[in-house]
């Protein structure tokens, strides 16, 4: 099964295929909805406590992890911020186990978004956007695994899972540079939740590497993608 997103419908046959515009508009409507409820929870809800959450997780006895993981993950597929639920992580499991936990629940929860985006918004974006996101895309092709990790760390987690859906950076590349860029991230909010619980120097030397590591892979990343923009720039002359 290919990991590339499907082609729009009106890229191929003329137009001819495309959705109807009832059907784009409620798929849409349904994407609209989902951002309202989440910006409704963030402006009049509190986030949960590291306490609350634990108290939550740990009815759920041997099955807590797997518990606190899907948790974690639908909360990834929203606008909520994700940090309290890597800090948590790490609080309630220890910083190894923490740090699994995290990689994998904040992967799942990226990749549901990259669908969500994906399936409710591409149609309505495409009938907006027209020919310029195609632009979009072509300026894209071949670099969206680049573009991916170096956004990681810095961009909100929903907003790049969202954005990467509806530009249809590949399913292979988007998921093999979220779990790369996301990777120290998880590992360093672990540590931070393990260290509160259980102050200890791994802990707090695992914070500082992992940023490390950011930055480091952050920078490489971005002077390769520089390296590459001159040399494209060099081939194909002045842009218009």
């Amino acid at each position: 099964m290919s990991t590339e997103p499907a082609r729009d419908p009106a890229d191929a046959g003329g137009g001819s295929a495309r959705p109807p515009a009832w059907l784009t508009a409620l798929k849409a409507s349904a994407l609209l909805l989902l951002l309202g409820l989440a910006a409704w929870y963030l402006l009049s809800q509190e986030l949960p406590t590291v306490d609350q959450i634990r108290a939550f997780v740990e009815r759920f006895g041997v099955w807590a992890p797997l518990v606190f993981g899907a948790v974690y993950a639908l909360v990834g597929a929203t606008p909520i911020p994700v940090t309290i639920m890597a800090v948590s992580g790490g609080f309630l499991f220890g910083m190894a186990q923490g740090s699994v936990l995290g990689i994998l629940a904040s992967t799942g929860g990226a990749w549901l978004g990259y669908w969500i985006a994906r399936f409710l918004g591409r149609d309505a974006l495409y009938r907006i956007a027209g020919p310029r996101l195609g632009t979009v895309e072509g300026k894209l092709e071949g670099k969206g695994f680049l573009t991916v990790l170096v956004l990681r760390p810095v961009v909100p987690h929903w907003a790049l899972s969202y954005g990467a859906g509806l530009v249809r950076i590949p399913q292979r590349d988007y998921l093999g540079a979220t779990v790369l860029g996301g990777m120290p991230g998880q590992i360093s909010f672990a540590a931070i939740g393990a260290f509160t619980s259980r102050p200890s120097w791994p802990a707090l030397a695992a914070v500082a590497i992992s940023w490390a590591v950011v930055i480091v892979v952050g920078t490489i990343t971005w002077r390769h993608s520089r390296r590459e923009e001159s040399a494209d720039g060099g081939r194909d002359g002045p842009a218009p």
